[in-house]
């Protein structure tokens, strides 16, 4: 991902969404939500498939006919690629229960915009597609993806589906840098939900540069890696093998997912990643990291123009995962700016005694000589929980150091931190810092604060988490989990979604009303949010939205929220736009003169004036000759009507009584007869007349002066 905006603003959608609950509110300093809001029942994984099969959605079967299909119900395609030919932009293709199979090497591919797979409703389709092993293909020149994304499918979505195999289960791809900098055309606006991803090659899921606004929500993703078993690497966590491999692409939303059994990392965000949210996720048994906001990306993969600095990860969100079983760190951060991490729970984390729970690492950027390779900046890091047992490496806390490239520190002046916990079965918790000019080794939690003058609140308790692992010790209440994660729980209610439409017009003086609607699980409560001005309310129960009469002219814009307790709420950004109110009506009165004058064969016009409020519109009535007609306000006489005077009736009205009349006289005057030249004393034209006399002075002339 890019660490900024894309090179394309127009695809970068920038969402922010303030709807954080009352109980999260009540702990300090919790940031407002960005993106969907996550479920504040904890559900975690696909729920029950309860998507409708829209009219006119393409069916496919196990066994359907390719030739014979029309795409019903009745008569299904037999394979994906064969109904998604016959689809166009917007469609839905109906995967009916069972499993498919495009051929050996062949990948679902999505090539046009806005398609959706989804299973029937109440059914589950499976797609597979099996790959080469990382002993049979050692460089990964070879294999295809089960499901692809072309860079011009934006708005694609995947709903209820099982998809396992591939190089990457689903790949989302990108133009990057095909033909130069300014082709970066990519896959972006993507859905992923209620899906089972499994058992691919490599990643499982895999966002390329540029593919922005992805979600990933409600899914079970896990066996990553799989073409390394048997390759002869050892299973140490540093396979290229991650659940969700997201490299530049900004917006990505990671949502109540059910991740494990990863070979590489659990979910990283690197590239130049920007806004991440990453929230109410169960992460367990990964081999590398669960968790990185940021990494080590190649030169190639950033967008400079938006990230100067060469940042891993921008303004990464990491919040309310509970993160179990991990080799590495827990939560790791590489090069990230302006990361948030907190109510996160971390249980068995840094199994292997390589980093620490909480981890600033190094990024090195291929070493390229022209790199940024930066220092995280400006952490926040409060309300998590680290539990550990005695066996494992009591660092909570390592900030690395290197000599390397003439040295280089993994973090940037201090990290802002508050209420964590930190426990380990047995032992004090431990803190490192190897930067050289504030070194601190294994330290514990009082010599820690006092080092970063920081992290106040902070305790060394246990905190006896539950079967859910919620705390139970009241110290450390507020801290980790805000909910239980509960995986499998199949969720039933609907979010809302404002239907109606985002605005609205009243003229000021008199006011007026607007019903906001929403689908959704009832009862819905309506709210309305921002600079809302005063005598504009909404009816929470019904939706209805009432202006006052006495509110001011002018455009107004604020939010209008839904909610029933089923995550995400509905937002709407409104605009109320209040018109002046029209002047008071005023009758018309013709202010133009009663007649007019003009020449046949010529014609003319006149002006029609009239006072009066509203506009007013203008007719004749009485002996009015043909050729003589009003047209807005003008009165036009055309060249055929003949010499005469005429007397008819002109009316101005505007719909305010009375009308004005006026009698009005039209004189056309009758034109002149042809010019005859005027003639000379040689019945000619009175110029040759003069020509000839000249002649006749110089004949003269010259007669007199040969006779003398």
């Amino acid at each position: 991902m890019r660490t900024s905006a894309k090179r394309n603003p127009g695809t970068k959608s920038l969402r922010q969404l303030a709807i954080l609950l009352a109980a999260v509110m009540a702990l300090a300093s919790v940031p407002p939500l960005t993106a969907q809001a996550a479920d504040p029942a904890g559900n975690v994984g696909p729920r029950a498939n309860t998507y409708d099969d829209p009219v006119g959605g393409i069916y496919v079967s196990p066994t359907g006919n390719d030739v014979t299909a029309t795409g019903s119900i009745d008569r299904p395609y037999r394979h994906i690629n064969a109904a998604l030919a016959a689809a166009s932009p917007g469609s839905t293709i109906i995967l009916r229960g069972g499993d498919y199979f495009e051929g050996a090497d062949t990948e679902v591919r999505v090539r046009r915009p806005n398609i959706t797979i989804k299973s029937a409703k109440g059914e589950w389709a499976r797609i597979d597609l099996p790959f080469a092993s990382e002993a049979a293909d050692p460089y990964g020149d070879n294999g295809n993806s089960t499901v692809r994304f072309d860079p011009e499918a934006s708005g694609g979505k995947l709903q209820a589906i099982e998809v396992s195999g591939g190089f990457y289960a689903v790949c989302i791809d990108t133009k990057w840098r095909w033909g130069g900098i300014d082709d970066d055309v990519a896959a972006s606006n993507i859905t992923i939900e209620d899906c089972v991803l499994r058992d691919s090659r490599r990643d499982v899921v895999k966002v390329k540069p540029n593919c922005d606004n992805i979600t990933i929500r409600y899914n079970e993703i896990y066996n990553s890696g799989r073409g390394w078993v048997g390759a002869g690497t050892p299973a140490n966590g540093e396979d290229n093998a991650e659940c969700i491999d997201n490299v530049n692409g900004d917006n990505m939303v990671v949502q109540n997912n059910y991740i494990h059994d990863s070979r590489g990392n659990g979910i990283y965000a690197k590239g130049g990643a920007t806004d991440a949210l990453i929230e109410n996720n169960i992460i367990e048994h990964i081999l590398g990291a669960g968790v990185m906001v940021g990494f080590d990306t190649s030169p190639d993969f950033f967008d400079l123009a938006v990230n100067p600095e060469w940042y891993e990860n921008i303004r990464g969100v990491v919040r309310n995962n509970l993160i179990m079983d991990i080799g590495w760190e827990g939560i790791g951060l590489y090069g990230s700016k302006d990361a948030q991490i907190y109510n996160n729970t971390l249980v068995n984390v840094n199994n292997g005694s390589f980093h620490s729970a909480i981890y600033f690492g190094l990024t090195y950027q291929d070493w390229d000589p022209g790199a940024g390779r930066p220092a995280s900046v400006n952490p926040s890091i409060h309300h998590n929980i680290v539990c550990q047992p005695s066996a494992f490496n009591r660092q909570m806390l390592e900030i690395r150091y290197s000599g390397d490239l003439g040295g280089m520190p993994a973090l940037s002046g201090r990290p802002a931190m508050h209420d964590n916990c930190y426990y380990i079965d047995g032992k004090n918790a431990a803190f490192t810092d190897n930067r050289p000019g504030s070194p601190l080794s294994n330290a514990g939690l009082a010599a820690w604060q006092a080092h970063i003058g920081g992290d106040s609140g902070s305790l060394g308790v246990n905190p006896a988490l539950g079967a859910d692992y919620m705390p139970t010790n009241p110290q450390c209440a507020g801290m980790g989990l805000l909910y239980p994660l509960i995986f499998g729980s199949g969720a039933v209610s609907v979010a809302p979604a404002i239907t109606s439409a985002a605005g609205t017009t009243v003229v000021s003086g008199t006011g007026g009303t607007f019903q906001v609607t929403a689908t959704g699980t009832a009862p819905i409560t309506y709210s309305l949010t921002g600079t809302v001005p005063a005598g504009v309310s909404i009816n929470s129960a019904s939706g209805l939205i009432t202006i006052a009469p006495a509110v001011a002219a002018g455009p107004y814009s604020f939010t209008v929220n839904a909610t029933n307790g089923t995550l995400p709420n509905a937002s709407q950004a409104f605009t109320l736009t209040v018109s002046a109110a029209p002047d008071a009506p005023v009758a018309p009165t013709i202010t133009s003169g009663n007649s007019y004058a003009c020449t046949a064969g010529t014609g003319g016009s006149f002006a029609l004036t009239a006072t009066g409020t509203p506009p007013i519109s203008w007719s004749l009535s009485g002996s009015v000759p043909a050729g003589v007609a009003v047209s807005g306000g003008t009165l036009n006489v055309a060249s055929t009507v003949a010499a005469g005077t005429y007397s008819f009736t002109v009316h101005a009205a505007n719909g305010t009584a009375p009308n004005a009349t006026q009698a009005f006289t039209l004189t056309v005057n009758a034109g002149g007869g042809t010019t005859t030249p005027a003639k000379g004393i040689f019945g000619t034209n009175a110029r040759y007349t003069a020509w000839w006399c000249y002649l006749l002075f110089f004949f003269c002339f010259g007669f007199l002066w040969m006779w003398f």
